[in-house]
C-alpha cells in the first residue's frame, strides 16, 4: 500500500471514531497494519509518523490526538533508526 493511502486511511478511522464517541479510537491505525496487525516498521513507520503529525499539529497542545501524534512521530523516527531526531520530540 502506499504510505499516503495508509495515512488517509488512518486519518478517517480516528475521525469517524471521533465522530461516534466509540471506545475503540482506532489510533493503532497509525503504526499497526489493518490486514496483518503487525507494527509498521522502518521508512513507512518515520512517513507514517510525520503523516500523524502534521494531522494533528494546529489542534489545541491539550488535545489527546495532538498528543498520541508526537509519540506517533517519536516512535517512527526511532524505527527509522533516526534516534537523535526521536529524542528531540519525545
Amino acid at each position: 500500500a502506499h504510505v499516503s493511502c495508509l495515512a488517509e486511511q488512518a486519518k478517517i478511522l480516528v475521525a469517524e471514531s471521533e465522530e461516534n464517541n466509540l471506545d475503540d479510537t482506532q489510533w493503532h491505525r497509525w503504526y499497526k497494519c489493518s490486514l496483518c496487525e503487525q507494527d509498521y516498521h522502518g521508512v513507512v513507520s518515520c512517513a507514517l509518523g510525520w503523516a500523524c503529525w502534521k494531522t494533528y499539529l494546529g489542534r489545541p497542545e491539550a488535545d489527546w490526538t495532538r498528543r498520541l501524534a508526537i509519540g506517533v512521530l517519536g516512535n517512527g523516527l526511532n524505527k527509522a533508526k533516526r534516534h537523535e531526531a526521536a529524542l528531540s520530540v519525545r
